[in-house]
């Protein structure tokens, strides 16, 4: 399916492994010029090499995520060398677990910043090349506990997750609002859990903390947590995400899609 992206200049936050590289993967399939933010230059300077051998057109940014001002420098860089985002991915950073009572003023603060300040950082840097264009898409991967909080009575609890990622639902919503006249959608893909590096290390921590196997912890999440009893795939993610950001998606803004695997019951 051509999903009408060839020479689109897309900027991928968080973007050299995990759901983020899936994301990369995808788009510079379609066609897309892609922009890559991480902090690690070394991973980056590897990943553009290898994409560029095969290809594609790619620049790795490397910086701090969640630093505000990194993101209009990232922008520029991508425009000076790629032309203008019109795409443009938020895949930043999560807060930390802990309950209510864990947790300082300052954590909550920090939460926001990062879940919603930088979310906010990066729309800025990349609205007005958008609205130039009349055309866009901004895509946020955010968490399914946006749409039914995990209550903390099993592993961790994670009351900074269940209130900054309502809040930034609640931003997409209203921009998407106020730029569907410019032509740009704004979406969030709300995930469970992915099959990623970091999903296999909090397996392996909590299995240790149980004093059992990772494959042993990790075959009774699935079955016990995931109708499908299964994690889902990087790749699984990037096809959405892929398809939110193509020409075919023009007319779908201001939503928020679960995938993961129907743990959320949340029917609104």
């Amino acid at each position: 399916m051509d999903l009408g992206l060839r020479s689109r200049t897309a900027l991928v936050c968080g973007g050299s492994r995990g759901i983020g590289l899936a994301i990369v993967e995808e788009l510079t399939n379609a066609g897309c010029r892609v922009a890559i933010l991480a902090r690690d230059q070394a991973r980056l300077d590897e990943l553009v090499s290898d994409l560029r051998h095969r290809g594609h057109e790619a620049v790795g940014i490397a910086g701090d995520l969640a630093d505000l001002e990194f993101y209009r420098h990232a922008s520029d860089m991508a425009t000076a060398t790629l032309g203008p985002p019109t795409i443009a991915i938020f895949n930043g950073l999560s807060p930390r677990s802990g309950d209510f009572d864990a947790m300082t003023i300052a954590d909550f603060a920090e939460a926001h910043h990062q879940v919603v300040g930088c979310f906010a950082a990066m729309a800025k840097a990349v609205l007005p090349g958008m609205k130039a264009e009349g055309w866009g898409r901004i895509v946020t991967i955010g968490s399914n506990v946006a749409k039914q909080p995990f209550r903390g009575d099993r592993d961790a609890a994670y009351v900074l997750a269940n209130t900054e990622r309502v809040a930034a639902v609640g931003l997409s919503k209203t921009l998407s609002a106020e730029l569907a006249p410019f032509g740009i959608t704004v979406n969030t893909i709300l995930t469970g859990a992915i099959d990623t590096g970091s999903a296999r290390a909090w397996c392996a921590q909590q299995a240790a903390e149980a004093g059992i196997s990772t494959t042993q912890f990790m075959d009774r999440f699935v079955n016990d947590r995931i109708p499908m009893r299964r994690m889902g795939t990087p790749d699984e993610m990037a096809a959405l995400c892929a398809f939110l950001c193509s020409a075919r998606a023009g007319y779908t803004t201001g939503e928020t899609i679960l995938c993961d695997g129907g743990v959320s019951m949340a029917m609104i």
